[in-house]
């Protein structure tokens, strides 16, 4: 039978495969590298008392137990399936299980298997028979009686709700049923950030900095409109098929404004949180500038800023410890970007940028290989007076055009033969003028 290693390997590729829009079990992979045979896998599946059925309208084939009574329809457009007649094809789309919400109709649309469970429920694939296209359907069980959290699945749905923004995943509805409080949402084909930190390692640092550039358009599109995320992390993130970041999972997002339902509790995920949410203090969006911050640092290092084996000493590092410098972790790192991530995760909220729109004028400008302003704001940095290039503050001459530091005057405009300049705003005016053309005062 297939080891471990074998197994985790095709569970690998089964995820990328998916991430491309081919949906592959787990069988089916073992098979075509050889670990397994087609006997071996359909052995497997006659241990567990599952039959494989087919849909003779879409002919997707489906895991059916074989207890199950009655006919079984197909989830994604309700056909009764028959057993499959080949017996070369082991793929099958899902395993149908009386006790999960697969074939079940929320809103409109059949849910078809599952993606994913996590925290705040379960997300599901699922076809809207209306539009005849897939999306996701995010489900949480009523009968688990947390009030609590079924009330941050709806918080979640109307904060995303207010947002339109091509980094931001969409949601079409809300609502209950069959025992559920449910949600429909845009289906990205991706993957989390988390599950490409994971798998293949950080990005090169260009494209580590074009994923902190959607992530701060889509948190900038999300403050205008008042809702702050608070619980920015690599699970919260899709890195969609063309390369793009959206942020997901406004779960924990709290609206400008309002009070914050969990009360005095601390919310956020320990390694991500700013200094502010783990003191209780006032939480703007600086502080999903900070969980932006040490995603930034993560991509561009490897490594998150601050580990630790105990929440209480993770937090003491959040509260009172710098980092250690970007550069020293990775020397492709600039000296720019590096002063960007010491700007963003800054202690205090006041010492970090003001908005987004400043952190994102910056950061653009690194990307084109520019000094950004940051680099100056620590101090050990000085501007050219002439061509604006930042200069160690301990240099006596501008390192790309030779001017003489702290000694540049301001360019004036040359006088021409019949003009004076106004002594008090400085202004051009003819000779014979009576008055200052600028200032209207006698010359």
């Amino acid at each position: 039978m297939a080891t471990p290693q074998q197994v985790v390997a095709g569970l690998r590729l089964q995820a990328e495969r998916a991430g491309s829009g081919v949906h592959q079990n787990l069988g089916q992979i073992l098979v075509e590298q050889g670990v397994l045979s087609l006997q071996q896998v359909r052995d497997v599946l006659a241990e567990e008392f599952y039959a494989i059925l087919e849909c003779p309208s879409c002919k997707e084939r489906y895991n059916v137990p074989r207890e199950r009574q009655g006919p079984v329809e197909c989830p994604a457009d309700g056909a009764v399936l028959r057993p499959a007649g080949s017996k070369d094809d082991i793929g099958v789309a899902a395993t149908l299980r009386a006790d999960t919400p697969v074939g079940m109709e929320f809103g409109g649309c059949r849910v078809v298997e599952l993606i994913g469970r996590g925290a705040m429920g379960a997300v599901y694939k699922a076809k809207h028979l209306g539009l005849n296209r897939y999306v996701a359907v995010k489900l949480l069980p009523e009968e688990t009686g947390d009030a609590a959290a079924a009330q941050r699945l709806v918080q979640e749905a109307r904060a995303i709700a207010r947002l339109e923004h091509p980094n931001i995943v969409q949601v079409y509805d809300i609502g209950r049923a069959h025992g559920f409080v449910y949600m429909v949402m845009q289906l990205l084909r991706g993957e989390t950030l988390e599950e490409r930190l994971a798998g293949i390692g950080a990005p090169d640092l260009r494209d580590s900095l074009h994923l902190a550039r959607d992530l701060g358009q889509g948190l900038a599109a999300a403050h205008r409109k008042g809702v702050i995320h608070r619980d920015l992390k690599p699970a919260n993130v899709i890195v969609t098929e063309d390369g793009r970041a959206r942020i997901t999972d406004f779960g924990l997002a709290r609206t400008r404004g309002t009070t914050p339902a969990e009360g005095d509790a601390i919310v956020g995920t320990p390694s991500y949180m700013a200094p502010e949410q783990w003191l209780r203090g006032d939480v703007d969006g600086r502080a999903d500038l900070y969980s932006l911050g040490v995603i930034l640092y993560q991509l561009a290092t490897g490594q998150k800023p601050f580990e630790a084996k105990t929440i209480r000493e993770l937090m003491n590092l959040h509260v009172n410890e710098k980092p250690r410098a970007p550069r020293s972790l990775n020397s492709d790192i600039s000296l720019g970007v590096q002063a960007i991530l010491s700007k963003m995760l800054a202690k205090a909220p006041a010492r970090r940028y003001a908005d987004l729109e400043e952190f994102l004028a910056d950061l653009e400008l690194a990307i084109q290989d520019k000094d950004p302003k940051a680099l100056i704001e620590t101090g050990r940095y000085v501007k050219c007076g002439f061509c604006e290039t930042a200069n160690p503050s301990a240099a006596t001459q501008c390192k790309v055009c030779g001017e003489r530091l702290g000694t540049t005057k301001p360019l004036e405009i040359a006088l021409r033969p019949g003009e004076v300049k106004c002594p008090t705003c400085g202004a051009i005016n003819k000779e014979k003028a009576r008055a200052c053309g600028g200032c209207r005062r006698p010359l």
